[in-house]
């Protein structure tokens, strides 16, 4: 092609250092720029969270109880379904779900982990990817713990003092 302007003959990726704008990128729906990105990671490395640890998995059948340590004692508070489902309501400490006398707490399972419920594998992902009952280690997917049907043979939720969450202000 005699005549032709050689950057039609060449790869974008070959004109790239030629480009001041990002007229060349290809656009993406739902991507998010590198300058995002990246001023994201750093926020959630700073605070040392990631999107993943912060959701917590919510089912109106079992009661989500906040235990955190004050002063030294460790505490338990009730939280109540509508304060659950909120994403301001997060106070420092783990979240306890409480279904049959289970107490499960979410966490990262091994490899080759199999639901004790549903007897499939639960698979690894980043976050915490399964529940594990903190009393008879009961071990399941997330979703699957309001489907166990025995109760917790060595229970400990007896032994809770249980409080209201105080309301926390937005």
């Amino acid at each position: 092609d005699i005549g032709r302007d050689d950057s039609l003959n060449r790869s974008i990726s070959a004109d790239r250092g030629q480009h001041s704008d990002d007229s060349y990128r290809l656009n993406v729906p739902g991507q998010r720029s590198i300058d995002e990105t990246s001023r994201r990671s750093s926020l959630s490395e700073a605070s040392g969270l990631s999107s993943a640890s912060t959701r917590t998995y919510i089912n109106e059948a079992s009661t989500l109880v906040l235990e955190t340590i004050e002063n030294g004692i460790k505490k338990h508070y009730l939280v109540p379904m509508s304060l659950a489902q909120k994403s301001k309501w997060r106070k420092k400490g783990t979240k306890l779900h409480i279904f049959n006398d289970h107490t499960f707490v979410a966490k990262h399972l091994q490899g080759g982990t199999v639901c004790q419920v549903c007897a499939k594998s639960i698979a690894r992902r980043f976050g915490k990817q399964g529940y594990e009952c903190r009393d008879c280690l009961l071990k399941c997917h997330k979703h699957c713990h309001v489907k166990v049907n025995d109760n917790c043979p060595t229970s400990t939720i007896h032994n809770l003092e249980l409080s209201m969450l105080p309301v926390l202000s937005e």
